[in-house]
């Protein structure tokens, strides 16, 4: 860079032209990928069903049709003649509707900066020298050949804090006249009213920025960046799927590195998941979501922090609320009269249950218990199997104080759960309402939607879905990570093996709701389990704040991967792979504390976590099975060192932890690629 200090100062030069690209910055892709990142954000945006090749291949050649037909540089291309190229094509192809073209425009310029931003950095050397020429009284202008507008220069030169260095900005395809023809140093000559002899153009391309310059009369200077072009073409190499396989390798190694707390890499199965989530809300255009507590409230964080990262238009933002609930709020809200409730939750929940047991279900006063004790002669503290028809109920559901009880508070809850849902200024009998939580059949969703009396459609979102209820065109919901619905595939069976520690992971810093009544000022009664309260102030906030902080590095990293969620399936089921097969003694030992506490909200007769492993899982019939179909098994797999930790250390330390992934991956690759078009093994032997 002496070299251009030195001919500034010989030429006495008062006007400099500069280029942009590997001159003022450089990219960290190729500008290529450049396209296909702008393509991935226009897709995610605009919720189009279509894939990032589609649009990246159509946009190619728009330009290359645009071009032949106006006889034109490819340079000289106007902005908005190439948007409206993109748009009928796409429009023709019905991946975009005649309702969209503005949006699409708007947005296509928002996504290009969004991505030129995420690959750029300054070349400082570069911005110094024009720094020092300003502040010596020279006129600086950038002068660059591309198919973007002026007004993206602009924002990139603000985003990189030097627009303040700039007296104009020159763009080819603004005023149809390019660099790469010549044709735009005379144009601008004559805009400026300057002498070519006073003006030096810096910039990387020989023809462009030098012979061209000069042919002009201009001086010029080559910017020496052979080895920025060397790298841009080594960036055309590789494949995104590697990309994101070693990225999240990367954050894997990370997340277990000693000074993390163990099963930190669980934020990578909630970011897909927010991520999943996000592209739904806009392929469906939904603009509100609730996240249903405990575990939506770090979704919710999660979600909000993967919005703001990536949106790129304000006025699209998608609402997010928290709500708080649980099963047994949630059912308590739905209620029927004693006489037509069925109690079917609790039926299939719990084998057995006493009096007292489901009078803690409906959070019943103490006083209002004693006035049914009083009342009523029965053994309240007796497990019945089928406490429902059992003749102790059938005298309760007769018994008058019962009855008023049980009405007044099925009314109390309702109207209270009405005004809270009614606060936070939804129009949800109108619209619907979408609910999002951890899973993993959606007992609350089916009670918001008794709630509302079957008439509101009520959506939900899961991490996963592990339990079959009924759903129906107004309660659909949808496993994001895994599902058994439509049929159980081999990545749910994988990623639904350790469903508990899903939960675990997101538990929430305040209590179960468990009734929903105005106190304090609020409209949620809470029950804070002394153990659960123990454990989030003392392991799991800190936990999630590593979490958070690993999912602001996914955030970035992954910004520049133009990556499917066929990937980034099959790099969740590589983890789940690693992180329940090769658990170490601090993973062992930083569960047992965490299921010590894990608390049941409808019962007060199970804490923590029971890791029951079939006794016959090692007979000859059963380990065929497994070598056929290891995925069934897998459930079984990540339990057994816990198991064996606790039972028989020798058997812990000699287990094959790396033999055992191993089969894994090698039975996944014979079946679904090396043996993947012998059709029949897969509809006869592995399912």
């Amino acid at each position: 860079m002496i070299q251009l200090k030195k001919k500034l100062q010989e030429k006495k030069v008062e006007v400099l032209f500069t280029d942009y690209y590997d001159t003022l910055v450089h990219r960290r892709v190729h500008p290529n990928q450049v396209l296909r990142i702008c393509s991935k954000i226009l897709i995610k945006e605009l919720g189009l069903i279509a894939s990032i090749d589609d649009l990246y291949f159509t946009l190619k050649d728009a330009v290359n049709h645009l071009v032949e037909k106006l006889k034109i540089d490819r340079n000289e291309l106007a902005y908005k003649k190439l948007i409206d190229e993109v748009f009928t094509r796409l429009n023709n192809a019905n991946i975009v509707d005649d309702s969209q073209k503005h949006v699409f425009a708007t947005l296509f310029e928002k996504a290009q900066l969004k991505a030129e931003q995420s690959v750029q950095y300054l070349n400082k050397n570069t911005v110094q020298i024009i720094q020092d020429f300003k502040n010596e009284g020279g006129k600086v202008y950038l002068v660059s050949d591309f198919y973007g507008p002026s007004s993206l220069f602009n924002a990139l030169l603000k985003h990189h804090n030097i627009d303040h260095l700039f007296d104009a900005i020159y763009i080819s395809s603004d005023v149809g006249k390019s660099k790469h023809k010549g044709s735009i140093y005379q144009f601008i000559l004559s805009d400026l009213a300057v002498e070519p002899h006073k003006v030096l153009m810096i910039g990387d391309n020989l023809r462009s920025d030098s012979i061209h310059a000069e042919k002009a009369g201009l001086h010029s200077f080559l910017m020496p960046h052979k080895n920025h072009l060397r790298k841009n073409k080594m960036n055309s190499f590789g494949s995104d799927g590697n990309q994101l396989r070693n990225c999240v390798s990367d954050i894997y190694d990370y997340c277990n590195q000693k000074d993390n707390l163990p099963y930190t890499e669980y934020v990578i199965y909630y970011h897909f998941f927010v991520e999943r989530l996000y592209k739904i809300c806009k392929v469906q255009g939904i603009d509100s979501l609730f996240f249903l507590s405990r575990e939506g409230l770090f979704l919710k964080r999660l979600f909000d922090s993967y919005q703001t990262f990536h949106q790129i238009d304000s006025d699209k933002n998608i609402r997010t609320h928290y709500i708080k609930v649980s099963r047994q709020a949630a059912l308590q809200i739905s209620l029927k009269s004693i006489d037509d409730e069925e109690f079917s939750y609790l039926r299939k929940k719990y084998d057995s249950m006493s009096l007292n047991e489901f009078f803690k279900f409906l959070n019943l006063k103490e006083t209002d218990k004693k006035s049914i004790y009083d009342t009523l002669d029965v053994e309240y503290d007796t497990l019945e199997l089928d406490l429902f028809e059992s003749k102790q109920f059938k005298k309760l559901k007769k018994n008058a104080h019962f009855l008023k009880i049980y009405e007044a508070h099925c009314k109390s809850n309702r109207a209270v759960f009405k005004e809270y849902i009614q606060s936070f200024g939804e129009d949800i009998e109108g619209d619907g309402i979408n609910v999002v939580d951890i899973g993993w059949g959606g007992t609350m969703q089916e009670a918001i939607y008794k709630f509302f009396d079957e008439k509101v459609k009520v959506t939900g979102f899961y991490l996963g879905i592990n339990t079959i209820y009924s759903p129906n065109n107004n309660t659909k919901r949808h496993g994001l990570n895994f599902s058994i619905l439509p049929y159980v595939d081999y990545d749910s069976n994988i990623l639904r093996a350790n469903a508990q520690q899903y939960e675990q992971f997101a538990s929430a810093s305040h209590g179960t709701c468990i009734e929903y009544s105005k106190v304090d000022g609020g409209y949620t009664v809470e029950f804070h389990d002394e153990n659960e309260k123990y454990l989030y102030d003392n392991y799991l906030k800190e936990h999630q704040d590593k979490m958070f902080e690993v999912h602001q590095k996914l955030l970035k990293n992954l910004e520049m991967i133009c990556y499917s969620q066929e990937m980034v399936s099959t790099e969740l089921n590589n983890v789940a792979l690693k992180s329940g097969i090769l658990q170490n003694i601090r993973k062992i030992k930083f569960l047992k504390i965490l299921n010590a506490g894990y608390y049941q909200n409808l019962s007060n007769k199970k804490t923590g976590i029971d890791y029951e492993i079939p006794k016959n899982l090692l007979n000859p019939k059963e380990f065929i099975k497994f070598l056929m179909k290891p995925e069934e098994y897998f459930r079984y797999i990540v339990k057994l060192k816990q198991k064996l930790y606790n039972s028989n250390r020798v058997l812990y330390y000699i287990f094959p932890g790396y033999l055992v992934l191993g089969y894994y991956r090698l039975n996944r690759f014979l079946r679904f690629r090396a043996l993947r078009n012998v059709s029949l093994l897969k509809y006869n032997y592995f399912r």
